[in-house]
């Protein structure tokens, strides 16, 4: 397996690691300037045993969580399990529901156990955890697609917020989706969770039986999928008003549920225009442009 390589992008001071489809951007503000190279040096070596550990226990990472006697043994596959585990009851998931969002938070943690820091934030290809600490801020633009670059609105995120994560899942982004959503953004306590429930809601989003909707089996598509013989999202056609807010419904619905559990803070939902915003309480503002 090739060695994981960690980079100092000079143009914008962000930390670039990868190791095989790992791939993260990290931003460390701190009083002290020299705590950006201390990590650029020590992260080398954990980044270097995620995936390798990963790899060790990708069967048992590939399998419902209501199967799994025993959960996994590295840190972050344990972190993938346990939120699978907290989310059981809405759907068939495995811990690869939140790998993404649990790599980022690792690291994270990493940072913010052995250096001294105003704010760290780790971008795992749009799932993002992040640390404040009490006079820091962090301004997050939220997309209405997750193809598109464009900023649709913004939330302000603060220490008191008591949100470390932030994930974005729609049906044209880096991993299958069962559902239609363009986009859902989700923020919780941490980024598993966030990747966890923004993977649940945009499944959701779905108009169940249209002819609308174009799907294939996701094993076809992908013999190793832990969706399996799930047919999987490929394309979308014109939907009525009707049909689309029926389908940002059904999402709003878990959403919802997942508010209710104490699973995730807040929610945007985003098809075909339209918008839904779940919790948006007194200390976080999602911009007034959603509805």
């Amino acid at each position: 397996m090739e060695k994981a390589i960690v980079t100092l992008d000079q143009l914008t001071n962000r930390i670039v690691m990868r190791h095989g489809p790992i791939d993260l951007f990290v931003k460390i503000d701190a009083d002290d300037p020299s705590v950006i190279y201390a990590a650029l040096r020590f992260l080398s070596g954990p980044l270097g045993e995620v995936l390798p550990s990963l790899c060790e226990e990708l069967p048992l990472l590939r399998t419902n969580v209501e199967n799994i006697a025993f959960p996994p043994k590295s840190a972050v596959g344990k972190k993938m399990y346990e939120s699978a585990a907290s989310v059981s009851d809405f759907d068939i998931v495995t811990p690869m529901i939140a790998v993404a969002g649990s790599v980022a938070d690792h690291v994270c943690a990493l940072i913010d156990e052995n250096f001294e820091t105003k704010r760290i934030i780790v971008n795992n290809g749009g799932d993002i955890a992040f640390r404040l600490d009490q006079e820091q801020t962090m301004t997050v633009g939220i997309c209405d697609d997750v193809t598109a670059p464009d900023i649709s609105t913004t939330v302000e995120l603060g220490w008191l917020d008591n949100i470390g994560g932030i994930a974005t899942s729609g049906w044209r982004g880096r991993s299958f989706s069962l559902g239609i959503a363009d986009a859902v953004t989700v923020l919780a306590k941490t980024a598993s969770q966030a990747d966890t429930a923004a993977t649940l809601i945009a499944n959701a989003i779905n108009l169940p039986g249209s002819e609308k909707v174009i799907r294939q089996s996701a094993s076809e598509l992908s013999p190793d999928s832990d969706l399996g013989e799930r047919e999987v999202t490929v394309g979308v056609g014109a939907l009525s008003a009707s049909e689309t807010e029926e389908a940002l419904s059904n999402g709003a619905e878990i959403a919802e549920r997942l508010k209710d559990a104490e699973l995730i803070h807040s929610a945007y939902l985003s098809l075909k225009g339209s918008r839904r915003v779940i919790s948006a309480p007194m200390g976080v503002q999602i911009g007034s442009n959603s509805h």
